[in-house]
């Protein structure tokens, strides 16, 4: 199972994991993307899709605290 991890100060507000995870990717009242732990988790595939097309790259995903290539 992937850690997500989500730099907010990398984050653009373009909404696509809010929109392919929402309940666990919402938007803070500045409209920056955050997680919400007690939100339904995609899957690791979907999770994988999500990261991939964040257009700034602000999330990542980590096995065992590393880094996996997107």
């Amino acid at each position: 199972m992937y850690d997500v991890v989500l730099d907010t100060d990398e984050c653009v507000s373009a909404g696509k994991c809010v929109a392919s995870g929402p309940g666990f990717f919402v938007f803070d009242d500045d409209e920056i993307a955050m997680i919400d732990r007690a939100g339904a988790r995609p899957d690791d595939v979907a999770l994988l899709r999500i990261a991939r097309g964040c257009p700034s790259g602000a999330i990542k995903l980590q096995l065992d605290g590393v880094d996996i290539e997107l």
